[in-house]
């Protein structure tokens, strides 16, 4: 009976530790020296456990039961940790496509007496703005009617409120038009009809050694563009270059030929920007991340805040306000060195350009501190404690093109030298104004200086090209 209870215990040991090998095969981020240690050191505990716990000495016997004890304990807390890494990684980057959504809005005059959509008539004529995302998917959603595209939001808004007649737009551009330009009230509007359309994006499939990834932070609107970033990574050199560039870039869209910003591109389809800053460094972007403002706020709060490391004091423009731009709020009094701020802390600070010197060129800075501050926490043993938590705050943060393959990669890669090469850089240009907004008007723009694009785009290249 005793031969048996210990054949019975030998091999729940034995079966926990095969779990969580298969669990760290899985997530495949192991480089291979640590995979060895990994692999050797659980082959050495179980089997010193095994001899030590089939001796006839109770002495031995006990010690052979601590070391199982400690196999247990060590490969149950690691499947536990592993597994849930697993699972988020399979949900959110082992699929093969992406799905983003965009709510419409088919907007009339506040005028018109037509109170539903089941009124309109097949015949009607609907106008559309033509760079609207999922716009084709929209058009066969609303229905069979008569349409009509436009490139410019601001004259078929016009002609809504002047002439009468529809216009389909996602809800995002519609609020970018209406906050950009004087000659439009809201209140002479009216939503008639609202719905929502899902469109599935393939995930790029390559795993390159090296490769560029734009990054793209909204604010709390989900319109406005405020962060802009190329993240060049290159796994075989451990180098990577971070290239800041200006919200107000005033630069060439090939989608629809004429000059915009950044910040308002952001109302679009995220490929526009990225064709748009692809044509500026002649350089090819392989992935995309568009970061939401408001999940940013959950994930700093469930770390239990991050540090930020400040140049000056100041207080911020903003209020410690999420969801509107009417700042009659408190102010965040940011202190001169490294401080612990929450997510509404955070986030005022990532949208200051106005209070801080360098305006929108300090707040890029700004931004790359947060990101690397961030990282750090969640790379630190204290996020074990609620890592639940932090894995669901991930939830809504980020769209993403990138493919489980890539992430696990550079995470192994890091494991294998910690020490990256970090460089960082920024373009510049002259601050001024000029038509932007998608056409609606005036803007703010920074003419680029072609001299810090081309060096940027060089030092991408030489990134990129590195053996």
């Amino acid at each position: 009976m005793k031969r048996i209870l210990k054949n019975i215990v030998s091999l729940i040991v034995l079966v926990v530790g095969i779990f969580t090998v298969l669990e760290v095969f899985k997530l495949n981020i192991l480089p291979d020296k640590y995979l060895t240690i990994f692999l050797v050191g659980e082959i050495v505990l179980f089997l010193l456990g095994l001899l030590l716990y089939n001796l006839k000495h109770m002495i031995w016997v006990i010690l052979g039961l601590l070391l199982f004890v400690v196999s247990v304990g060590g490969n149950v807390f690691g499947y536990y940790y592993l597994n849930k890494t697993n699972r988020y990684i399979d949900q959110n980057f082992a699929v093969e496509t992406y799905k983003v959504v965009t709510h419409y809005y088919l907007i009339k005059s506040s005028t018109n007496p037509v109170s539903s959509l089941e009124e309109l008539d097949p015949s009607t004529t609907i106008q559309y703005y033509q760079y609207s995302r999922s716009i084709e998917l929209a058009l066969a959603k609303l229905g069979q009617y008569t349409y009509k595209g436009f490139d410019n939001g601001l004259n078929a808004l016009g002609s809504v409120k002047n002439e009468g007649g529809y216009f389909l737009l996602p809800s995002s551009n519609y609020e970018l038009f209406i906050e950009s330009s004087n000659m439009l009230n809201r209140d002479d509007y009216a939503v008639l009809y609202e719905f929502d359309v899902e469109e599935e994006f393939e995930k790029n499939k390559e795993l390159p050694d090296s490769y560029n990834v734009y990054i793209n932070a909204y604010d709390y609107s989900g319109v406005h563009s405020d962060f802009n970033m190329i993240a060049t990574v290159n796994t075989k050199t451990h180098q990577v270059v971070l290239t800041s560039i200006p919200r107000d870039y005033y630069i060439d869209v090939p989608a629809y030929h004429m000059k915009d910003t950044l910040l308002y591109m952001g109302s679009l389809d995220p490929k526009i920007s990225k064709d748009a800053l692809e044509n500026l460094f002649d350089i090819k972007i392989d992935y995309t991340v568009s970061v939401n403002a408001k999940t940013l706020i959950q994930i700093v709060d469930t770390l239990g805040g991050v540090e930020f490391c400040s140049n000056y004091d100041f207080y911020t423009l903003h209020d410690m306000n999420v969801g509107s731009y009417k700042d009659y709020g408190e102010k965040l009094h940011v202190t001169k060195g490294c401080n612990t701020y929450n997510g509404l802390g955070i986030l005022a600070i990532a949208r200051e350009r106005v209070r801080i010197p360098g305006g929108d060129r300090a707040r890029q800075e700004n931004c790359r501190k947060i990101i690397i501050s961030i990282m750090k926490k969640l790379a630190s043993t204290t996020t074990l404690t609620n890592y639940d938590e932090i894995l669901a705050s991930f939830d809504g943060l980020y769209t993403t093109n990138m493919n489980k393959e890539v992430i696990t990669g550079l995470i192994k890669e890091g494991l294998k030298n910690p020490n990256f090469e970090v460089i960082e850089q920024s373009v510049d240009g002259v601050d001024g104004m000029g038509t932007g907004g998608l056409g609606t008007g005036n803007a703010w723009i920074v003419e680029p200086n072609m001299d810090t694009v081309n060096a940027a785009s060089t030092k991408i290249k030489e990134v990129m090209k590195a053996k």
